[in-house]
């Protein structure tokens, strides 16, 4: 075969398979995918499939089918191929019958002038379940019917929180303390990182160390259960003196007071929490009554906990390397009496517990006027429990990324096998949908880490560097659907993190349904220092975020010497860099004095006139507050540790252990934090800028 004809028939598999055989970069040019890299993609995902009359997934937003016409074809229990559908039949969730669409004669298409309630029902043909029909509202709005103040709120990762236990690292009562102390000041929203599942904890190591690359985004993190709060340990001293002592001597090993979370510290904390946990199963047995009810309600309703709480058993006695363990565990069928029932136990009452304790601070936060802001990753370790459990959700063979920008010129690969496409559609996205309920259950609002992922994904095929990588097409709109759907059950808001290398009108799609975007100050800053900060409606706006520099670090120019002392920036690069942050600073501050929000600034005072010096971090850092305060943006988020002016950013992205990521303390408690007097002269900025400038009616 010529080389033409191969790469000819190589894009025809491409296009018909949804991968993009060219794209535009984060400069505005075409680049053209390789061959090697189409052809590896191509075979992954070139598999057969049963030829269906329908699509797998219909839409009905806001209830309203759409006019469904179905192909003449062979489909699961027909007895015949090439035979026309004769009556489409739609069930719902309950397997009621919701309605029969008939067609007219000659006409093959089915209709339906009934509005559907909201919910994934099933699409019979002939009697034979074809197709998953998502209904759902059209929009999943930021904002809250009758809102009338624009929200902020404050952002925090857990880990990084003490209160005045002084634990080695921060749990859910520290969360639930921060939230109602910030409500005292008038903020509507507490938001932290994702609170899933890890290696690191299941390891006996750190939690929060990857809060984006987790075992599974169905299941909690375990490490951040407050063991105290648990009623069957209760007054029980001699197990919260043996917690409280390795606390104690975790803490007293620590110099200065806000330094790193520490794996050995943990690891004492995760060795003695074993056997307590032991004990609350046990004596939750013993006693019965309400609690083991409503344990056992718990597991029954989600029934993938008790194949989780033994893949975790697996883990514990067999080790975390799934090489190792038996054929059939590999290939993720682990029985009930293949480990021991206590260990399994033990993890499932782990869960429940950490659920309840969520569900306790969401309900505490709410009577405080606080909402609970979580956050979703776009994917989970290759390594863990989803795509054990989910293989045929999962395409192993690649890895998703994102493809050469100006900050990774050599792209990025983040190493989670991707979700096939198509796999988890026929069934009204169980899987997705499951990721997606665990955390809006208890979230008030939901951010969704590279929203982008619902249209593409940069798909990296094993062994080749991130720059060979190819976008693959996902169904934008169903699972839009899902999300709105899910996000209306639970009266949640959603927020995309839509930053990176975006399509066009992606964003346009996502402002019509209702997904809220993002946009980060710091960025706005480098690109146009002299313009004043306007995000508009549809928005969430930050200052900063838990990837980029801090508002300090950005302000002084510490993240470029940063950068440049791990080797992400090269000398010269370096050099013109903070040469560039150097004007925009300037430029900043020229601006802020000029519309009074600064003290005006004099080059060369006059005799007798006081030199104005330049402002700090903080002032500027309160002139910005109120700046995006009086602007129609849904929600400002500040993060906490940009009120005390902390330089050293909590993830410095493309680099693994250059930097201690996701680890550092705070320097003190939350709520002597939230007393400093300029912290709260500068929340008081945003809260009087928030509250002066009244929401427009959409």
């Amino acid at each position: 075969m010529s080389g033409s004809s191969y790469r000819a028939g190589l894009l025809r598999s491409a296009r018909r398979l949804g991968i993009s055989a060219q794209y535009t970069d984060a400069a505005g040019l075409r680049r053209a995918v390789g061959d090697e890299t189409l052809a590896a993609l191509v075979a992954l995902l070139d598999k057969e499939t049963t030829s269906r009359p329908l699509a797998p997934v219909v839409v009905a937003w806001d209830g309203v089918l759409p006019p469904i016409s179905p192909r003449p074809g062979r489909h699961p229990g027909s007895r015949g191929s090439g035979t026309a559908v004769r009556r489409l039949e739609l069930r719902g969730e309950d397997r009621a019958v919701l309605g029969v669409l008939t067609a007219g004669p000659g006409e093959g298409t089915f209709s339906s002038a009934e509005i559907l309630p909201y919910g994934v029902h099933d699409l019979l043909a002939d009697g034979d379940r074809v197709a998953a029909v998502i209904c759902a509202p059209s929009r999943a709005d930021v904002g809250r019917p009758g809102e009338q103040v624009h929200p902020w709120g404050l952002f925090a990762p857990m880990y990084a929180l003490r209160d005045e236990r002084d634990l080695p690292a921060g749990d859910i009562t520290c969360l639930e303390e921060l939230g109602i102390v910030a409500g005292r000041l008038g903020a509507s929203v507490v938001a932290t990182l994702p609170l899933l599942a890890e290696h690191a904890t299941a390891e006996g190591g750190t939690p929060g160390q990857h809060p984006y690359s987790p075992l599974s985004r169905m299941f909690w993190n375990e490490g951040y259960l407050d063991l105290m709060r648990l009623p069957e340990l209760a007054g029980d001293f001699s197990t919260v003196d043996l917690l409280g002592a390795a606390a104690s001597a975790a803490s007293q090993r620590r110099s200065p007071p806000g330094d790193l979370v520490d794996v050995a510290d943990i690891a004492s904390i995760a060795s003695k929490a074993r056997p307590a946990l032991d004990e609350a199963v046990r004596r939750m047995q013993l006693r019965g009554g309400e609690r083991l009810r409503s344990f056992e309600a718990y597991a029954t309703a989600h029934p993938e906990l008790g194949p989780y709480s033994r893949y975790r058993a697996a883990a514990e006695i067999a080790g975390a390397d799934r090489q190792r363990w038996p054929t059939a565990w590999r290939a993720g069928r682990i029985g009930a009496g293949e480990v021991p029932a206590a260990v399994a136990e033990r993890h499932s009452y782990a869960q429940w517990a950490m659920d309840s304790q969520l569900a306790e601070t969401s309900e505490s936060l709410a009577g405080a006027g606080v909402g609970l802001a979580m956050d979703l990753p776009i994917g989970c370790s290759s390594t863990g429990y989803d795509p054990w459990a989910f293989r045929d959700v999962y395409v192993e063979g690649a890895s998703i990324g994102a493809p050469p920008d100006s900050f990774f010129t050599a792209g990025q690969n983040w190493g989670f096998p991707p979700p096939h496409p198509d796999a988890d559609a026929i069934d009204g996205y169980p899987v997705l949908r499951a990721c997606l309920t665990h955390s809006l259950r208890h979230a008030a609002v939901l951010r969704v880490d590279h929203v982008l992922g619902w249209s593409r994904l940069w798909w990296i095929p094993d062994g080749m560097a991130a720059d060979h990588g190819a976008y693959v097409r996902y169904p934008f709109d169903h699972l839009l659907a899902v999300a709105n759907l899910e996000a209306w059950r639970y009266s949640a808001r959603l927020v995309g993190e839509d930053l990176g290398t975006v399509q066009r009108g992606l964003r346009a799609k996502l402002r019509k349904h209702g997904v809220a975007g993002m946009q980060v100050a710091v960025f706005e800053l480098d690109a146009s220092p002299k313009r004043r900060l306007r995000p508009p409606a549809g928005t969430v706006a930050y200052v900063d975020t838990h990837d980029t520099a801090t508002f300090a670090g950005w302000f002084d120019g510490t993240d470029v010497e940063l950068r440049s002392s791990l080797g992400l920036l090269a000398a010269a690069d370096a050099e013109a860099e903070s040469e560039r942050r150097r004007d925009s600073r300037r430029a900043l501050i020229d601006r802020l004095s000029r519309a009074g929000a600064l003290p005006a600034r004099t080059e060369d005072p006059g005799a007798g006139e006081p030199a104005v010096d330049d402002p700090d971090a903080l002032e500027v850092l309160g002139a910005l507050l109120a700046e995006l305060g009086a602007s129609d943006a849904d929600l400002v988020l500040v993060a906490l540790e940009d009120l005390w002016a902390e330089h050293d950013p909590q993830n410095v992205p493309g680099t693994t252990d250059e930097h201690a990521n996701f680890s550092r303390r705070q320097p003190s408690r939350v709520e002597q934090l939230l007393e400093d007097g300029r912290a709260r002269a500068i929340l008081g900025l945003l809260d009087t800028a928030r509250r002066s400038h009244p929401r427009r009616p959409r």
